[in-house]
């Protein structure tokens, strides 16, 4: 992990090529390798959060797919358009608990 004290590089996130990463942390700019996830072993309840979570979003896709009911659910949640996605997982993470 390097810290860039490049004035290029300040204020800049976000990851090149999954391979490097540039983080920001108390007004540094860090530079460090992309995270290797390959070998980490979930919980039970990581699991199942998991799948909950394919669940949801497959939902939430169709539902804003289709503008009838995108049409729907913004009349009944009553959110901005921009806030959709979000108001719809948590209503569908409320349906399935």
């Amino acid at each position: 992990m390097a810290i860039s004290m490049n004035p290029l590089m300040q204020g800049i996130r976000g990851a090149i090529g999954k391979q490097v990463v540039f983080r920001n942390l108390g007004g540094k700019t860090i530079v460090s390798m992309y995270p290797d996830m390959q070998n980490i072993k979930r919980s039970a309840k990581q699991k199942k959060q998991t799948g909950r979570m394919k669940q949801v979003n497959k939902i939430v896709a169709e539902i804003k797919a289709n503008p009838a009911q995108r049409n729907a659910a913004l009349l009944r949640l009553d959110v901005p358009s921009n806030k959709l996605h979000h108001a719809l997982v948590q209503e569908q993470l409320l349906k399935l608990s």
